[in-house]
């Protein structure tokens, strides 16, 4: 429809998602501006139906969704210095404790794991 493509290449990763019409990575805050209209709208749109409706979409940036995909990484079993070497950090210990969150799905599916093992033992 566009015919657009990314041009650029960052450490080794193409193909970003974010790009701007010249095939460039979209900047942060250009990011973040981009979702705050997108949630007003859909909010606003939902308002205008029914003055009581809940807002469907809370606040959140661009990292928050960094966050998400280093804690899904987790969740599906990727190995954690693969997960590192994607965000590019030079601590594991700034993966493990400042991007990962545990889920109750990920404690829950770790625990019947263990509990499988020791059945089996």
């Amino acid at each position: 429809m566009f015919d657009l493509h990314c041009e650029v290449t960052i450490d080794g990763y193409r193909d970003f998602i974010f790009i701007n019409r010249f095939g460039q990575t979209q900047h942060q805050s250009t990011l973040n501006k981009a979702i705050r209209r997108i949630i007003r709208d859909c909010n606003d749109e939902q308002l205008l139906k029914d003055t009581n409706a809940k807002v469907l979409l809370p606040h959140f940036s661009c990292h928050s969704l960094r966050h998400t995909f280093t804690t899904r990484m987790c969740e599906a079993g990727v190995n954690v210095k693969v997960i590192q070497d994607a965000l590019g950090h030079k601590d594991i210990s700034t993966t493990l404790n400042i991007y990962t969150d545990v889920t109750k799905e990920l404690k829950r599916s770790e625990f019947e794991g263990l509990d499988l093992y020791f059945k089996n033992e």
